[in-house]
């Protein structure tokens, strides 16, 4: 094997090590994200809960923060199966479950303005 061979053999090497490296990198990522969203879940639908338990609540936040609660806990329970399973994650999947929880969230910011401001 001449060296300029073993050069471009060593190039292509690196360059798959590199490759992998880039893919693992991103998976790691969007775990982080995952769990990152999934614990932000949790704090939400413990303040969810909280609100809805209050004497003092809004009809219309209630089934609004009900509705955004629903239809959060479908894409977060994706996300969790396939974290179990070790199955890869895509951009699409925890975007996502992310945009559903920012449903939930502005349904909590909601009724929090709702309370400060006596519109119950």
């Amino acid at each position: 094997m001449t060296k300029r061979s073993r050069l471009a053999a060593c190039a292509a090497i690196l360059s798959l090590a590199t490759l992998g490296a880039c893919a693992s990198d991103k998976q790691v990522n969007l775990q982080k994200a995952a769990y990152d969203t999934m614990s932000a879940y949790h704090v939400a639908a413990t303040g969810a809960e909280a609100y809805l338990a209050s004497g003092n609540v809004n009809s219309t936040v209630k089934a609004e923060i009900k509705a955004a609660a629903a239809a959060a806990l479908t894409p977060l329970t994706t996300l969790d199966n396939a974290i179990t399973a070790g199955d890869s994650l895509t951009t699409t999947t925890v975007s996502t479950a992310e945009s559903a929880l920012a449903g939930l969230q502005s349904a909590l910011a909601d009724a929090q303005a709702t309370t400060t401001t006596g519109n119950n």
